[in-house]
């Protein structure tokens, strides 16, 4: 027995396209027509109630700000698009379809577009057609603006922070770093003053990747005129081949020609969420070179991808409920919305989780709350046969 994939004719596939679609039909207009409403609508109200969210979520910091209040606006202002693109858009399109062919099926309007011969993949592929746009539109702008963007509002979230007494605003870290010939360990890096405060520790080893000495010290700032480091009330432990303490000397100060310089300890460039693939990609290599773990970059990295997928995902899930529903058209929209979107905050970010911490491969954790939904919705849709 011999088996053969169907040939693929692009000319053939662009031809039936522009056949059927172009120009469109009354009943394409008047399908997309009912439903850009509901989703033009759907986005205003849902804008409007992430606004508010977001005002509440920091009207305290704004109101103890000693920054300026402007700096709380222009953090909401500029958190807005990625609101927008991650939670906004998926919901109000999950809503407008669901709501939209399901007015058309408690209306039996469905029922006469099917009994004309149209079938229901024909009637609500306008909709499809244009969450596909709205796919590779989110995926382009996730790129391109919202990415600096949330840069963007950080720093204005620093900015309104800056005077509490309780906040150390991007300095205070925790972090293991390897080096070139040791590992360090530093409590944070102060960058107004340039200085390497609450502990530096440091362990040279030698060729043979054994401990040769030791320091721990309380400060730690480079001198750039002597390119070395200076290091104040510091222990130094030095070690024999038998690993056994040669001997511990306590220094006020000392200074010390390390391989590595300042700009080698300053914070990671910032949120996985402020940028772009080629960043994520230098940002990984970053890591991978000081030893910290790059679990939230490939996470990032596949995210980019897979998220944008969830506005198609979503469409077919609102075109199936909407295909079921009887009456109340917006009873069962809203119902469908609220219940895909919580099972979606379930499952997301617990699979990611998981990646993160290396139970299950990367790539399986970004991908497999879609890869569900695809497969949910293709026994659906396989057993509508319409």
């Amino acid at each position: 027995m011999q088996f053969s994939l169907p040939e693929i004719r692009p000319k053939e596939w662009i031809q039936r396209i522009k056949e059927e679609f172009f120009p469109p039909r009354i009943l394409d207009k008047y399908v997309f027509s009912e439903f850009i409403k509901i989703f033009i609508g759907a986005l205003i109200t849902l804008g409007f109630l992430a606004l508010m969210s977001s005002y509440s979520d920091i009207k305290g910091d704004m109101a103890s700000s000693k920054g300026g209040k402007i700096h709380g606006w222009l953090f909401i202002l500029f958190r807005l698009p990625q609101m927008l693109i991650q939670y906004i858009m998926n919901i109000a399109i999950l809503f407008s379809v669901s709501f939209t062919v399901g007015q058309f099926s408690a209306n039996k309007e469905l029922v006469a577009m099917m009994a004309a011969g149209i079938s229901f993949r024909r009637i609500v592929a306008p909709i499809v057609a244009f969450s596909c746009v709205l796919w590779f539109a989110a995926f382009f702008l996730k790129q391109t603006v919202v990415a600096p963007l949330n840069a963007r509002a950080n720093e204005e979230h620093k900015m309104l922070k800056e005077g509490d007494q309780n906040t150390l605003v991007g300095v205070v870290y925790q972090k293991h770093f390897k080096g070139q010939e040791g590992f360090y360990y530093i409590y944070y890096y102060d960058t107004k003053e340039e200085e390497i405060k609450g502990g530096f520790n440091y362990i040279c080893l030698t060729k043979e990747q054994t401990p040769d000495y030791l320091l721990v010290a309380q400060r730690a700032k480079f001198d750039y005129q002597k390119g070395v480091w200076i290091l104040k009330g510091v222990e130094e432990t030095k070690f024999d081949d038998d690993l056994q303490v040669v001997s511990v000397q306590k220094f006020t100060e000392k200074e010390y020609t390390l391989p590595e310089k300042p700009d080698y300890f300053k914070k990671l460039k910032g949120s996985v969420e402020e940028m772009n693939f080629f960043e994520l990609s230098e940002e990984k290599e970053n890591r991978i070179r000081k030893g910290l773990s790059y679990g939230d970059v490939d996470i990032a990295k596949h995210t980019l991808f897979a998220e944008p997928l969830l506005i198609v995902v979503l469409t077919l899930v609102g075109c199936a409920s909407g295909f079921f529903t009887k009456r109340m058209a917006i009873v069962s929209s809203l119902g469908v919305s609220i219940g895909v979107a919580l099972l979606y905050m379930v499952m997301d970010p617990s699979f990611k989780s998981l990646g993160e911490n290396e139970v299950i491969p990367i790539w399986l954790a970004s991908w497999i709350t879609p890869i569900l939904f695809l497969s949910g919705l293709y026994v659906v849709y396989k057993r509508l046969k319409v």
